[in-house]
């Protein structure tokens, strides 16, 4: 028995313990890190689902502004629509004839409403006439706007921040939804001074386009509003303006209903104008807020301009805060959304807060337990183990020492671990024979002839396996040339390898042309096939009279043609699966010819499919630059060039497949008979 030292115990477990304490700050370290990395990656994703929201959110807001602009234009496609279907001979509405009996000192209204009209179903017409009668333009013009009654009840009804509906004439006069009384509102000249009459103006509107008024204060007392209008055309002659006057309170109900934790989302208008807050805007207000007084000082200190394209469309931080700008299509605004970088950052760091202090805590008692514990239950059958593996190595008989049961496991091992080694060291050795047993029966003598050179040579990835190459006469003229890759590696793939060699061979004579061969071998090998191996081959007989080469492939590489001149040719496809697969198989065989001085280039993918350390393979293209270039290369030159070649590229990478190659140039007819 090995005789302990105390000293080296008491440094063992010193050593034992800076560990674990190195090992807890690590840890922490590395935990720390972590959280970091999931912060921020929460951070982003919270910033990803704010985008998604905010996107959505704009998109309603532009839904609700289309809706509400299709409605002025409605209301100017029926006007126009008027003047296309009407002429001055129209006959006289009752509504006109109530219009005309209350003409009056130059002024005309209908606040006597004719039956069978009530005033929730009209707008109130008031105007200023300058000659004693209605011209029959101005009439025209009047039957129009009276015309736009039924379409001003559909808005009342369909526009809940519809404050009024009216059109505005260039001829002095106004009609204007819902019904109210002259008394209370009735046409002046002063109202040719709003945006809403003078933004439809040829002058400032060449386009005739619908637009958007600046924010401002209803003058009727409905407070905060925004005006979408358009302007109404008879043929080429400017009329007037249709227009629909929106209360902010909608606005600013649907910014209010967006819900996020400190944060604001508010509409500005291309002046600047702030059209909707959560909290700082409402319709009784007296004036209009601009943009800087509602941002915070840090942002409202930059170029709004620079800073709506800055956060145009996504989430980003700017001066301490997170911004995003949507810029809206179906209005000049833009819809803004401003959070504190702070205030987002400590609601998630706060969330995962808890999480870390409890993995730290769950960590400290779990490194204590199990430095108390391991030094019982693990460093002590530890040392008797590397001990006792020492003794073993050295070949000394010694019984398993005094140590818990479940290492008792580990000792009995490491015992059969060394009882092994013999077998193994037995087994390499019977695996080297095989090897070159295995190499022995490829052919190793090439022909040397005045027709024809042929060379082939095979690494194998392990000590023995699947691949393949052979080539036999089968008559005083016909060479046959076959290279194979069998399925998997190792032995199972080297006996496989065997047999179907010897198949071809003794199938190859009888059935003489390479597609019934390759049938015939097919169904031999697919019969009782448990293993469920299979098998890639080519198999082709050259005529060393003719050049002509009849080929079959069941699944292998194509081959290449090494023409005089340098230049490459693959053979053409020809149909097979891989044999051993199923019975009954049918395999294509098809012909080419080899001009005199063209070598016939056969390879398995052990080839193609190496790999440098970095994992990037070989591949045909570099395949096909090493062979071309020169057609007048001997057939070994040509197989070593390409296995230097396949070396070089590997740069030590392990061999993952067996490598193979079968070469055969053809020189021409032989003059012998």
């Amino acid at each position: 028995m090995v005789v302990k030292d105390a000293r080296a115990d008491v440094s063992f477990f010193s050593r034992y313990n800076k560990i674990m304490r190195i090992t807890f700050v690590v840890v922490a370290l590395i935990c720390g890190g972590l959280f970091y990395l999931q912060f921020e990656q929460r951070l982003t994703a919270e910033r990803s689902i704010l985008n998604e929201r905010l996107a959505e959110r704009a998109g309603s807001l532009n839904y609700i502004l289309k809706s509400s602009a299709d409605y002025v234009e409605a209301l100017k496609l029926e006007a126009n629509s008027f003047y296309t279907v009407n002429n001055a001979n129209i006959p006289r509405s009752r509504l006109y004839q109530g219009l005309v009996q209350s003409l009056n000192d130059g002024k005309y209204n209908l606040d006597e409403i004719p039956p069978p009209y009530a005033p929730a179903q009209i707008a109130n017409l008031t105007g200023v006439l300058d000659d004693p009668t209605f011209d029959p333009s101005l009439r025209l013009e009047v039957e129009m706007a009276l015309s736009l009654n039924p379409l001003y009840q559909v808005i009342g009804r369909n526009v809940p921040n519809m404050a009024w509906a009216y059109y505005t004439s260039q001829r002095r006069f106004i009609s204007i939804y819902p019904y109210v009384t002259s008394d209370k509102f009735a046409f002046t000249p002063e109202l040719y001074t709003h945006s809403f009459y003078f933004g439809g103006l040829p002058a400032a509107n060449p386009k005739r386009e619908l637009f958007w008024t600046e924010a401002y204060v209803d003058e009727a007392g409905k407070g905060l509003m925004v005006t979408c209008a358009a302007p109404v055309y008879e043929q080429d002659v400017f009329r007037g303006t249709v227009a629909i006057d929106y209360t902010l309170d909608e606005l600013t109900k649907f910014v209010r209903a967006f819900q996020y934790p400190d944060s604001e989302l508010f509409v500005i208008n291309d002046r600047g104008q702030v059209l909707a807050h959560p909290s700082k805007v409402s319709s009784a207000d007296k004036k209009v807020k601009e943009v800087r007084e509602i941002l915070p000082p840090a942002l409202a200190a930059l170029n709004l301009v620079e800073l709506g394209e800055d956060s145009r469309g996504r989430v980003v931080a700017l001066a301490g805060y997170y911004v995003y700008t949507a810029h809206l299509s179906e209005a000049p605004w833009r819809m803004m959304f401003v959070v504190p970088a702070n205030s987002m950052r400590m609601r998630l760091f706060a969330s995962s807060a808890l999480e870390v202090a409890a993995l730290l805590v769950g960590l400290g008692l779990m490194l204590f337990i199990a430095n108390r514990a391991t030094r019982k239950e693990f460093i002590t059958p530890a040392q008797n183990l590397i001990s006792y593996i020492d003794e073993q190595r050295r070949e000394e008989a010694s019984p398993i020492p005094n140590v818990p049961a479940g290492w008792r496991p580990w000792f009995e091992t490491i015992k059969g671990i060394f009882a092994e080694h013999g077998q193994l060291i037995s087994i390499r050795q019977e695996l080297d024979v095989a090897r070159r047993m295995q190499q022995s029966i490829l052919p190793s003598r090439f022909p040397t002839r005045r027709d024809l050179q042929v060379y082939a040579r095979m690494e194998p990835a392990k000590e023995v396996g699947g691949d393949f190459y052979d080539y036999f006469w089968l008559d005083d003229t016909r060479l046959g040339l076959v290279i194979a890759d069998v399925s998997g590696k190792g032995v199972p793939a080297a006996l496989f390898m065997a047999v179907s060699r010897t198949l071809l061979r003794a199938v190859a004579p009888v059935m003489g042309e390479p597609g019934p061969c390759l049938v015939n071998s097919n169904d031999l090998l697919s019969t009782d096939n448990d293993a469920a191996m299979f098998v890639t081959m080519f198999y082709a007989v050259l005529d060393t009279q003719t050049g002509e080469i009849a080929y079959a492939n069941g699944g292998h590489n194509p081959p290449i043609i090494i023409l005089p001149n340098g230049e490459l040719q693959y053979l053409e496809h020809a149909d097979g699966v891989p044999l051993g697969t199923m019975e009954g198989m049918v395999f294509e065989q098809k012909f080419a010819m080899l001009p005199p001085g063209a070598t016939l280039l056969l390879y398995t993918d052990g080839v193609t499919e190496a790999h440098d350390p970095y994992n990037e393979l070989y591949g045909e293209k570099r395949l096909e630059k090493t062979l071309a270039g020169d057609g007048n290369r001997a057939v070994r030159d040509t197989i070593e060039i390409v296995f230097e070649s396949v070396e070089r590229f590997a740069d030590g990478a392990p061999q993952a497949d067996d490598i193979t190659c079968l070469a055969v140039r053809y020189l021409g007819p032989s003059d012998e008979e």
